[in-house]
């Protein structure tokens, strides 16, 4: 890093945010139960955060690149902190499903901005590597967040969570304000600072071949982990009976996995060529998808948990150093919100797409379902890719 002190205020940063959205978000339905919510004001509020992460992923992408990080992370950080504070303060239901539209508005800046800095104090070294490391605020906060969270309900019901939130994101603000400089850019300016950002932009982007591939890989791997996230808890009580504790494990340790081994996978994706670890992460998760109804008893569930999280580390640092690279001919901050938004429409597709299943076709056409997109997503990549390099080979401009 050549700015090692800026990174671990951006580490300090992403695990502030990471783990307060962690507390709340794991409590927020119930949130909504107890202030009456019921049927589409249950569901709307998380609804319309997923769809504003979409909507708004590209053009809250490219205003990191046309304002600059300084003020993306400024703004961004002071929308989160208001929105903690609106939590806090109201129990209006129509006034919460503002305020969670507003938090997926911040949440499409808050990820462009980070990776547009981190890529740019990294470069020297390695995207891949400082990627990984950075992504352990995340894996490390999420892990602690639901613990932390019922702590605190059991303490202090949910005024506790959210003030916990507040502070959290109070903290991150600050030390953003004082520790990230004002002459900060993102790895590649690409635009010009009068510049409009405009849908086209977004299309030309995500046009481009190799970003599509990107963008393919990552829809398939946002609706295997929504799938999972969403079934995989009906499979391990319900036709293992397994008890809540042996559930928790097994649901954690992917994300375990994930989180121990971020670092090392992400040096290995700046020594070993990053496509061939996307495409063999990807592969690999699938496949793995297809063993999980044939699972039998905890132990056997709880490795391919553990392998699931190994495989899916493989590809992580891998795609988010290859997204970077895009990010010098679209923008850093463009190139990541259309990632983003890509992902996102995985959360939601997916969950969609295995309640038809489980209804039509039973549980276990839910994770065959799961391992056939992954298995079609990395093939579209690997398709992309290798016309990218016939393209690069004969010189034909894409």
């Amino acid at each position: 890093m050549k700015n090692a002190n800026l990174f671990q205020s951006l580490f300090l940063i992403n695990f502030a945010t990471s783990l307060g959205f962690g507390i709340a978000d794991a409590f927020f339905s119930t949130y909504l139960f107890t202030l009456g919510g019921r049927g589409i004001l249950l569901g709307l509020p998380l609804l319309l955060f997923s769809l504003s992460k979409i909507l708004f992923g590209p053009a809250m992408g490219a205003c990191v690149d046309r304002f600059g990080p300084r003020v993306a992370v400024t703004l961004s950080l002071t929308l989160y902190l208001l929105v903690s504070l609106g939590y806090l303060f109201s129990s209006d239901l129509v006034l919460i499903t503002l305020l969670r539209v507003v938090q997926g508005v911040a949440c499409a800046m808050f990820r462009p901005v980070m990776l547009s800095l981190v890529g740019a104090e990294s470069r020297a070294k390695g995207e891949g590597c400082a990627t990984g490391t950075f992504d352990i605020s995340f894996y490390l906060a999420i892990g602690i967040g639901p613990l932390l969270g019922g702590v605190l309900h059991d303490l202090w019901g949910f005024y506790g969570i959210f003030s916990c939130l507040a502070l959290l994101c109070l903290c991150a603000l600050a030390v953003a304000l004082r520790r990230v400089p004002r002459d900060s850019v993102a790895a590649v300016p690409s635009r010009k600072p009068g510049a409009c950002v405009a849908l086209p932009d977004a299309l030309e982007a995500a046009r481009h071949g190799a970003m599509g591939g990107l963008l393919v890989f990552i829809f398939g791997r946002g609706c295997g982990i929504s799938l999972l996230a969403g079934f995989l808890p009906l499979l391990l009580s319900g036709r293992l009976g397994l008890t809540g504790t042996q559930t928790g494990m097994v649901l954690a340790s992917s994300t375990v996995v994930i989180g121990t081994l971020l670092r090392p996978a992400g040096r290995l994706s700046d020594r070993l060529p990053r496509k061939t670890l996307v495409l063999l992460g990807g592969i690999s998760v699938s496949l793995l998808y297809f063993l999980i109804p044939v699972a039998q008893g905890f132990h056997q569930v709880l490795m391919l948990g553990g392998g699931i999280g190994l495989c899916s580390v493989l590809s992580q640092p891998a795609s988010t150093a290859l997204l970077l690279e895009q990010g010098e001919r679209h923008g850093t901050g463009l190139a990541v919100g259309i990632f983003n938004a890509a992902m996102n429409l995985g959360f939601v597709a997916g969950p969609l797409l295995g309640g038809w299943l489980q209804n039509r076709f039973g549980l276990t056409a839910v994770f065959y379902a799961a391992g056939w997109i992954g298995l079609a997503a990395a093939g579209l990549f690997a398709l992309s890719t290798m016309v990218r390099e016939k393209r690069d080979c004969a010189g034909t401009p894409t």
